[in-house]
């Protein structure tokens, strides 16, 4: 499969996306491929008019990479670690689109916010009861994470797995000069 990958010449975040090959979550994702051929209206990025269905993920992934590097200013192991968090949800079915990424960017732009924010939105309903959390719109939270930098993952990761330690970070972020 990596052999695969690195045969794509267009992709941007290949270092990013190599990263989580080793990731079984990741090899499950790419477990769900189904082998088909995706039809393309340019041939200006593939040179053809039609990619096979792992190119397309990949593609689509790489995108989704490119998003978070559009409006993240922030350190680009943070983003890495970030996308790792945000894949892995109900929304990642964008990642298997048949629909071209050029065919339709206001699609993928939309459903890239959806996959981003369901972690956040999952941590804010769980943490609004028991602390001060202010629920951010996509782009408050991206002002928000690029105030923070380096800090940006706490609102990822699931608080659930340590409630006390996330509440105290987030009401700690929520509560300080960063905005």
């Amino acid at each position: 499969m990596i052999d695969h990958i690195l045969e794509f010449k267009y992709i941007n975040n290949l270092s990013d996306i190599l990263s989580l090959c080793n990731d079984n979550n990741f090899k499950e994702l790419l477990n769900k491929i189904k082998n088909k051929k995706i039809k393309t209206n340019s041939r200006l990025v593939h040179n053809s008019n039609e990619i096979s269905s792992l190119e397309q993920f990949i593609f689509n992934l790489d995108n989704y990479i490119c998003f978070l590097k559009s409006n993240l200013n922030i350190n680009q192991f943070e983003i890495r670690y970030i996308t790792k968090l945000t894949i892995f949800n109900k929304y990642n079915n964008v990642l298997y689109s048949d629909i071209y990424y050029y065919d339709d960017i206001d699609f993928y732009i939309a459903n890239f916010k959806k996959m981003f924010m369901y972690n956040y939105l999952k941590n804010y309903n769980i943490l609004k009861n028991y602390i001060n959390i202010k629920k951010l719109s996509f782009d408050e939270l991206i002002i928000k994470l690029n105030k923070i930098k380096n800090k940006a993952h706490y609102y990822f990761e699931n608080a659930n797995d340590n409630l006390p330690y996330y509440m105290t970070i987030i009401d700690y972020l929520e509560n300080t000069s960063y905005m």
